[in-house]
């Protein structure tokens, strides 16, 4: 289709004036050859990424609006229909701009179908909704969120009954459904005070947080080895960062004892603006910077941040030079996933039961290590917390099986299987309970490289914006597909494997049994000896291309005074490494 084809539609009804002047606008620039903000905004449609639809707020077929949120739902409602006899749908929001007119437009849209719908009337964790859809035996779930992008941004994710993201085959019959849509007129807009939505909308109970927290507590990661008073005594500050986590967070922590907790005070309501932080997101040090404040002022040992809709968590902790030390993702995903690994390793279950750790293909091979020696099975997958859900409904279908843990390099961790989505309340609980337990996680994360190997990654971002931004990310990962790159040199490596997920090719070393269970992805990973290895990968929520880096560092540290200095080599040569990466994908 051509551009003008997108854009016709939006200067017709059901489309107020001010939109038709819009669209007439980006109509005639159109036609004239021009190019500008407002002919993409009208004719490049949001698509279907590992987060759903998310974009900028406004006009047009490629940004969030009613009409485009009202088409995704209505093609969404039109799938549950179709999947159950009596289907029913759980909707949750976030702080952002719009969300609260979202949900309302995704909820009458059910509604008219016939389906009974559940939603939270107040700002909610992800997490929390993806529990909900559980808890209620829903259909379907959405949650209106951008996560953590800026303010101009919002999201619709959507969810099926197992409280999991889309995947295959699920995700190709729903996007199919949706673009079916072609006549806006089909989009029946139900107001809040009509019968029928009044009849089958009804806000979330009370009753369903009640259950997470009881869930919580029989869900195994409460250490024994704790004493009441060391919880109580553990001084915290945490940010919501503007967004949801605020209430959940501090009642979730309260239920197991951290009594001692500091809301910080500019950042702890709900803001669509997010007006103390560029980005709100805790990946960025920036964005912990408010939070470090209240720290010091308050001598807390420990402070966290939770991004907008609390699915990601970051954490900042005192050092022995009286210093915050900032843990990145594949950091406190390795803290985790190591004392969970090792206290099955010493259980009585460990005997009876197959223990699975899931993690993406991106996120650091140090947890492939910390698996194997404590002879848990581990399960690549692709980017995406959906993929990890994935994982978890097979694992359910298998006798003596169970989920232990789920991470991504990008601050999302699961440590319980009763959600299927990242959830930054039961990580950061976990994290304090091991910081309860073992008084200095950067010791025990030393103790971790000692034993596993010592592993840095990196993560490279480049924006590249509107059709000529994503024309060169396809062109840089097709130019790595045609190369002939095995035996050539980055850094002081050698590459010895090229895997092509999308193609589901390798070259080199590597075999082709680690596509087993995957579907295609736009991703090329190249593996470099020593156990290192480089990735990159489209966004697909952004317009960016990410590459990311693991590597183990080639000399061993064999005790906790060599780890500075091994970690400073192995700086220097993911900087290198990096660099070369990039120009080998011709992104310099």
């Amino acid at each position: 289709m051509q551009a003008t084809d997108f854009i016709r539609p939006w200067t017709q009804e059901p489309f107020p004036d001010a939109i038709k002047k819009e669209a007439n606008l980006a109509l005639d620039q159109a036609e004239k050859g021009l190019t500008s903000d407002s002919i993409e905004a009208f004719s490049i449609p949001l698509e279907f990424g590992t987060g759903g639809i998310r974009g900028k707020i406004g006009n047009g077929i490629g940004r969030m609006n009613e009409y485009t949120v009202g088409r995704a739902s209505l093609g969404f409602a039109r799938y549950l229909v179709k999947k159950s006899k009596k289907p029913s749908l759980v909707i949750a929001y976030d702080s952002r701009h719009m969300s609260v007119r979202f949900c309302e437009v995704a909820a009458g849209i059910a509604a008219s179908l016939g389906i009974k719908v559940y939603y939270f009337d107040e700002v909610t964790p992800t997490p929390i909704l993806s529990y909900a859809v559980r808890y209620y035996k829903a259909t379907g779930g959405i949650v209106l969120t951008a996560s953590h992008n800026p303010p101009e941004y919002n999201g619709f994710k959507a969810y099926l009954s197992d409280g999991g993201q889309l995947v295959p085959p699920d995700d190709a019959k729903i996007i199919k459904a949706i673009e079916s849509i072609q006549d806006w007129n089909e989009i029946n807009f139900l107001s809040k005070s009509d019968p029928i939505y009044k009849k089958r909308v009804q806000k979330v109970s009370k009753d369903c947080f009640k259950s997470y927290l009881k869930d919580l507590e029989k869900s195994g990661i409460i250490s024994d080895s704790v004493k009441k008073k060391d919880r109580a005594g553990l001084s915290i500050v945490y940010s919501p960062l503007h967004g949801t986590g605020a209430k959940y967070m501090k009642n979730t922590l309260k239920k197991f004892g951290y009594s001692n907790v500091f809301l910080v005070p500019e950042q702890s309501e709900p803001n669509p603006d997010f007006p103390t932080v560029a980005f709100p997101n805790p990946e960025e040090k920036e964005a912990m910077v408010l939070c470090e404040k209240w720290a010091r002022e308050r001598n807390a040992q420990v402070f966290i941040a939770t991004d907008p809709d609390a699915d990601r968590l970051g954490i900042g902790v005192l050092n022995r030079e009286g210093n915050y030390t900032l843990l990145n993702g594949n950091q406190i995903g390795s803290i985790l996933a190591a004392y969970l690994c090792e206290r099955v390793r010493f259980s009585s279950k460990k005997k009876k039961t197959d223990f699975y750790l899931v993690k993406t293909i991106v996120t650091t091979d140090l947890q492939e290590k910390i698996a194997q020696q404590n002879k848990i099975k581990l399960k690549n997958v692709l980017t995406g917390f959906k993929y990890i859900a994935e994982v978890m409904k097979s694992i359910d279908s298998k006798k003596n099986a169970k989920f232990l843990f789920g991470g991504e390099e990008s601050y999302g961790y699961l440590p319980v299987d009763f959600v299927r989505d990242k959830d930054a309340l039961s990580s950061a609980l976990l994290l304090l309970e091991v910081i309860a337990e073992k008084k200095d996680i950067l010791d025990y994360l030393d103790s971790i490289y000692l034993q596993y190997g010592l592993y840095l990654e990196g993560l490279k971002s480049l924006t590249l914006e509107g059709s000529s931004g994503k024309e060169k990310i396809n062109n840089s990962i097709n130019s790595l597909r045609t190369q002939d790159l095995i035996g050539r040199k980055i850094g002081n490596r050698e590459i010895v494997s090229i895997i092509d997920y999308k193609q589901k090719l390798v070259k080199g070393l590597a075999k082709d049994s680690i596509f087993k269970g995957m579907p295609p992805s736009n991703v090329i990973q190249v593996e470099l000896s020593g156990n290192a290895k480089l990735t990159i990968r489209p966004s697909g929520t952004e317009p960016k291309v990410k590459i990311y880096s693991s590597f183990a560092s080639l000399i061993q540290p064999k005790n906790r005074s060599e780890i500075p200095g091994c970690m400073s080599e192995l700086q220097k040569e993911l900087k290198v490494s990096e660099s070369e990466f990039c120009k080998l994908a011709g992104l310099e």
